[in-house]
């Protein structure tokens, strides 16, 4: 599912979890530049290496269940960054519980926010 900025107006897609290699865990709401609840997830030292970014695991709330960093995935990049989502698409992942898989989503991605 889609991860949002506060402003689209998705609050399923807005409360996350961010985890860092470090072992923070931040949860709240993503305002799309990088924070949680108005608090940076990196350090501004680790923001100086945009390599840091690849390294949060982004999770929505809805489906956080306490994993430990280790325990989940590299995030993906979101396809709309956040900002950008078309509403049409966030309509209809509002409405679906969950993507199969990472194919399943770009795919309706591509036929509703017509970006690929």
């Amino acid at each position: 599912m889609p991860i949002v900025n506060v402003h689209k107006g998705f609050p399923r897609f807005h409360t996350i979890v961010a985890l860092t290699p470090d072992g923070r865990v931040m949860e709240g709401i993503y305002d799309g530049y990088g924070r949680v609840n108005d608090e940076d997830i990196l350090t501004e030292e680790e923001r100086e290496d945009w390599d840091n970014w690849d390294k949060v695991k982004f999770v929505l709330r809805s489906s956080y269940q306490g994993e430990k960093y280790a325990d989940l995935g590299k995030s993906r990049d979101e396809l709309g960054q956040g900002w950008f989502m078309d509403n049409q698409f966030l309509l209809f992942c509002a409405m679906r519980e969950d993507f199969k898989n990472y194919a399943e989503y770009k795919k309706y991605f591509k036929k509703y926010a017509n970006w690929l």
